[in-house]
């Protein structure tokens, strides 16, 4: 089944489709998150959370055969957060 298939169902409140979407785009997303950060566990903690900003915000995603990628910008954008946030308590 395509992302496309897959959003629409968990749209419809199917967590095992969401769950699927998740498992097939993991990797990378922790991939990303690991470039950013450079840590491994907190890699696992900002995918951890784009996941759950992915879940709530499901509604808005415009293209849903493009989920992969949409989930991978919330990813980035969660860790440029915590580096900025860092940033800060570092100064």
């Amino acid at each position: 089944m395509d992302d496309a298939a897959l959003v629409r169902l968990a749209r419809e409140g199917d967590g095992r489709a969401f769950a699927e979407l998740v498992s097939r785009h993991r990797p990378m997303l922790i991939g990303l998150c690991r470039r950013v950060l450079w840590d491994r566990g907190l890699a696992e903690d900002a995918a951890q959370e784009a996941v759950l900003q992915a879940m709530l915000g499901l509604d808005r995603l415009e293209r849903p055969e493009r989920f992969g990628a949409w989930l991978g910008g919330i990813g980035l954008n969660v860790c440029r957060r915590w580096r900025r946030d860092q940033a800060r308590e570092d100064w």
